[in-house]
């Protein structure tokens, strides 16, 4: 993880004391994240996560304090935030707007099991439920609306013309009047927090949007059902089962799972392509988005039928 700020203890000892924190007696860098710097922080009673929003405006961090709450009063296993006194939600150190949220105690897995994948399917059925807050954006941050970033670039780059070749596939196959929702937009396995077989918390809201709730099935299966030879539908099938317990797809949401599954693979790939070649180009991470490039292929290919069998009684 870059550290884009490095702070000592006296720093991290006055940015918990605006949260209203005192008596510091540890804190360390935190791993993970790419554009933000976390430190655990710790008192003798409890532990924190500060983390400063190196990539955000005052006003996008505090819409995200604003959800994280709103969120937990909708009883949402999600990430708590510590509120400080006074009238605003963040703080600010040296321009940046800073957050403190209590730690969460739990583990991260790639092989998320059957139990795990039936309550996130629960939790997320959970989650679309819950009323949208009108400041959320009303697409996704890096969807369809955004992929012109690169097939307007002037790279000369085969990831071009796979990605304007995948657009409009989607442009074909995606209805219109889907069921929208509060979606988190970026259920991978790594925003996921387990602890041995119980889910504890979905963390990373930064994506969250108003968006069709579909996408967040496809961007489960791809984030947490997928493995080398693509899809796993033992995987995919549990996360379908925990959340039909909860709520019920329509008809028409169930046979564009596919099409939503194929749409997170190829927006995941088109953010990790944008990232590397264009935002912040790095020659180390220039083949990372092969890997998702390759599973919206696997997919596209993969017949609908496996896909609607996930809703079979």
């Amino acid at each position: 993880m870059a550290i884009y700020a490095r702070l000592d203890r006296n720093t991290v000892e006055a940015l918990a004391s605006q949260f209203g924190i005192e008596g510091v007696t540890a804190f360390s860098n935190m791993e993970g994240g790419l554009e933000n710097t976390s430190y655990r922080v710790e008192t003798k009673s409890e532990k924190y996560v500060l983390t400063l929003c190196d990539q955000k405006t005052f006003a996008q961090a505090s819409n995200l304090v604003n959800l994280l709450v709103h969120l937990t009063e909708h009883d949402v296993c999600t990430s708590r935030v510590v509120v400080p006194p006074g009238d605003s939600n963040v703080v600010l150190y040296d321009e940046k707007p800073v957050m403190l949220k209590h730690y969460i105690e739990g583990n991260f897995t790639a092989n998320l099991s059957g139990n795990i994948l039936f309550q996130l399917g629960e939790e997320i059925a959970q989650l679309h439920k819950v009323p949208a807050p009108s400041y959320l954006p009303q697409s996704f941050p890096y969807g369809r609306n955004y992929f012109s970033d690169v097939t307007d670039s002037n790279l000369d780059h085969t990831y071009i013309e796979w990605l304007s070749e995948k657009n409009s596939y989607l442009e074909k196959h995606i209805p219109a009047n889907l069921p929208l929702a509060l979606i988190h937009g970026d259920v991978f396995f790594d925003n996921v927090i387990v602890r041995e077989d119980q889910l504890i918390a979905i963390i990373d809201f930064e994506e969250a949007c108003h968006y069709y709730r579909c996408f967040d099935l496809g961007m489960l299966i791809v984030g947490a059902c997928s493995d080398r030879e693509g899809v796993s539908f033992d995987k995919a099938a549990r996360f379908i089962s925990g959340y039909q317990k909860e709520t019920t797809l329509q008809p028409i949401e169930q046979e564009t799972l596919k099409i939503f599954a194929v749409y997170a693979a190829v927006a995941t790939s088109f953010w990790r392509f944008r990232q590397y070649h264009l935002i912040r180009p790095n020659p180390q991470m220039y083949e990372k988005h092969v890997e998702m490039q390759r599973l919206a292929d696997i997919i596209s290919v993969c017949p609908n039928s496996r896909f609607m069998e996930l809703f079979a009684p």
